[in-house]
């Protein structure tokens, strides 16, 4: 039985709240310089995310598989559940393996939540037959994210009276919000995939997302790329800033004003692809990681405040490619993608972009540590240069003439 509007409505709303409150973590303007607190080095710091994505690698496709197959709800719950286990693991451990320990428990709910929050969107949303709030369900979500992470960065500005150890703790304590409001959601009734044929359920996921359509293949392509290229950065703000000589007290300010700019590049980014066109903001979003890396390797050169000044002006240029990404591509993603499949859709995108960092993560780190941050960041610059001239080209050339990339229905 469908849930009333009523109930469908209170969902997105809910799915909204929880996106707010999922970002919500007091300690992310300053985890860097938490885990050095601890005596970790950069390299063990991408080590760590590596430990991160190779565990995505392992349950995020399955998690959004048990999705599709039996229900969104139960695995929000329980991602939810996993996530508070994981905070407070945090702000109790203190060495590298115990923080691996809070790594590998914060992927299985992150695994879990990718993509399962997204098709319940969707799903409530085609309940409903709003297909112009389907439309701009992702910028809201991503508004919300944001603002989730741009409110925790104000809140720890305005307490920096506060250890990190006890940021730890209140950030332990707010790590149990998302799985009340998640206890509240209603499924919604589906079509959903036979669950005694999982290799012909596998067959079909494979062919719908990369063998019937050359450009589903470029665009899921895409997603993973650029979303690759921000987690990368993100990673390195903290050490570049420490490295440019920005005030530790700065950094909460730096984080608001850094996830500010996604929320409301997201909220307007299909009027951007509408005035700019479908091709020409797919080869935005491609050049904006390059001249970001690029731009603070150049800074990096040098010790003056200008050059920190315009340093971390250009980490901006992944805030924005990031806001466009999350939106447009992904939007073009879930436009296209069966209702059965959409989870695992979701899922596959954030699969490719932590297996893929599971590699360059630590080589990133090692650079860093090898030869310091211009290094690391020009020869980043270089490899997304060289990977936007192959995939974002394509994609461009794909479109064409097109305004936009979605369908104004779903398959």
């Amino acid at each position: 039985m469908t849930p009333s509007p009523k109930r469908l409505r209170a969902n997105v709303a809910r799915i909204q709240a929880m996106s707010f409150a999922w970002m919500f973590m007091l300690l992310m303007p300053v985890i860097v310089p938490y885990f050095n607190s601890h005596g970790l080095s950069m390299e063990q710091v991408y080590q760590l995310q590596a430990i991160f994505a190779v565990s995505i690698v392992v349950f995020e496709v399955p998690s959004g598989y048990v999705s599709d197959l039996l229900g969104r709800k139960g695995c929000l719950v329980v991602a939810a559940l996993l996530r508070g286990v994981a905070f407070t693991l945090l702000a109790w451990v203190d060495t590298f393996w115990g923080f691996a320990a809070f790594q590998f428990t914060a992927a299985i709910a992150v695994s879990l939540y990718s993509g399962s929050d997204v098709a319940l969107l969707y799903d409530s949303l085609e309940a409903l037959e709003d297909l112009e709030g389907r439309r701009r369900v992702l910028g809201r979500r991503l508004l919300w994210m944001q603002s989730g992470e741009t409110t925790a960065a104000l809140v720890w500005s305005a307490v920096t009276i506060l250890t990190l150890e006890d940021l730890a703790w209140a950030n332990a304590i707010a790590g149990w919000v998302p799985f009340l409001i998640t206890l509240t959601l209603v499924e919604v009734p589906r079509r959903t995939l036979e669950k005694s044929k999982h290799l012909a359920n596998v067959r079909l996921i494979l062919r719908e997302i990369f063998g019937a359509s050359r450009l589903m293949r470029l665009i899921m392509l895409n997603l993973i790329l650029y979303g690759l290229a921000t987690l990368l950065a993100v990673w390195a703000f903290q050490g570049y800033w420490e490295a440019t000589n920005v005030n530790l007290r700065l950094f909460g300010w730096l984080w608001a004003a850094y996830n500010l700019l996604v929320a409301l590049v997201g909220r307007v980014a299909h009027r951007i692809e509408a005035r700019l066109g479908a091709a020409n903001t797919t080869r935005l979003i491609g050049l904006l990681p390059v001249l970001g890396y690029s731009g603070m390797a150049l800074c990096a050169l040098g010790a003056t405040p200008l050059l920190t000044v315009v340093g971390v002006l250009f980490g901006f240029c992944f805030q924005i490619g990031r806001g466009l990404t999350q939106v447009v591509i992904k939007d073009a993603l879930n436009t296209r993608v069966r209702t059965e499949l959409r989870a695992t859709a979701n899922s596959i995108s954030s699969l490719g972009v932590r297996l893929a960092f599971a590699v360059l993560g630590p080589a990133m780190g090692f650079l860093i540590d090898g030869y310091d941050y211009p290094m690391a960041l020009a020869a980043f610059a270089g490899l997304f240069a060289v990977m936007a001239l192959w995939l974002n080209r394509a994609l461009a050339r794909e479109l064409g003439d097109a305004r936009t990339m979605s369908y104004p229905h779903a398959p």
